[in-house]
């Protein structure tokens, strides 16, 4: 019973801190800095979802394009949509795995499906790890034990890309499935094979790597242009654009840790931290970290809507 409670516990962490900063701020001058916001920036930065979510989206068919799954852009984009939605309003983005269940509830293998979701969140965190380190570099002394914080980093990226390996390479997934566990789990050790049957395509070649590093990079560009445009909205502009990359790097890693909700207080902490070297105010930080938290609401309201054309318990309704 006590599961359950420590887990919702961690996830209360990322809003006490908001609560504290909150706090210890001037929300009056919270609210000047947010009111003297550039409109314009903002609203190109919202403007620019839909390529975002069409590289992403492409991205995911080439994965499940791998496995012999055939899904096409258009319902791929919905369907992706929806899952920023579930992911954005869920701890760790966890809600994004329910991508699985849509394919799952439309005549696809729960096995392959949920791989494929699995896959292409590893594409981001593999991509967000590596350009963090460039925040650890490009922030030097204002982090606490730079050696410990790159190690850190370095050991995240290495761990995803193994994790990748193992996870879409043939041969180390079947051993992984097959061997490995197995002695963990025997009891579930029919349903380890069937998903290593049902998974048996899947494997790395040289046009899936391609596909998706170029789809994954056209993504990550996007992302960061519309993080940059809001630092330019509130005229934050003495931050080298390493740092700004860097740091968005590392709140993307850091906010899919079940330790907040829609990466409330740990977008605030990095950025408060951050802002404070380049001589800006915890309003300041504050305010960016509010108009931030605006692109996570688009992507939650629109899949929100989206959801009403794909609702869970709906067979049928996409071409697969």
């Amino acid at each position: 019973m006590a599961r359950p409670w420590l887990s919702w516990l961690l996830r209360l962490i990322g809003p006490a801190l908001l609560i504290g900063f909150l706090a210890t701020s001037d929300l009056r001058l919270l609210w000047e800095i947010l009111r003297s916001a550039e409109l314009a920036p903002i609203v190109l930065s919202l403007a620019l979802m839909p390529p975002f979510v069409i590289f992403k989206s492409w991205r995911w068919t080439q994965i499940l394009r791998a496995m012999n799954i055939s899904l096409d852009l258009p319902s791929a984009c919905a369907l992706y949509t929806v899952g920023l939605f579930y992911g954005t309003t869920t701890p760790g983005q966890a809600g994004d795995l329910l991508k699985a269940v849509y394919l799952r509830e439309r005549g696809l293998p729960t096995a392959p499906a949920l791989l494929s979701v699995v896959l292409d969140r590893l594409c981001d965190l593999i991509i967000m790890a590596l350009l963090g380190m460039i925040g650890v570099f490009a922030l030097g002394q204002l982090l606490p034990s730079r050696e410990l914080q790159q190690l850190i980093v370095i050991a995240m990226g290495i761990g995803l890309i193994v994790v990748t390996t193992l996870l879409t390479a043939r041969k180390p997934r079947s051993w992984l499935l097959t061997e490995v566990l197995p002695r963990v789990a025997p009891r579930l050790r029919t349903r380890l094979d069937r998903w290593n049957e049902q998974m048996h395509s899947l494997t790395i070649t040289p046009r899936l790597v391609i596909a998706v590093s170029g789809a994954t990079l056209l993504s990550v560009a996007f992302t960061f242009t519309r993080l940059w445009l809001l630092f330019l909205a509130l005229g934050l502009m003495a931050i080298p654009l390493p740092v700004i990359v860097g740091a968005s790097a590392l709140i993307a890693v850091l906010q899919a840790l079940p330790i907040s909700i829609g990466g409330v207080g740990v977008r605030d902490l990095i950025l408060i931290a951050i802002l404070a070297a380049y001589g800006y105010t915890q309003e300041q930080a504050l305010a960016l970290s509010a108009i931030f938290l605006l692109i996570n609401i688009e992507h939650s309201l629109v899949g929100f809507i989206v959801s009403f054309w794909y609702p869970l318990g709906r067979s049928g309704t996409i071409s697969l």
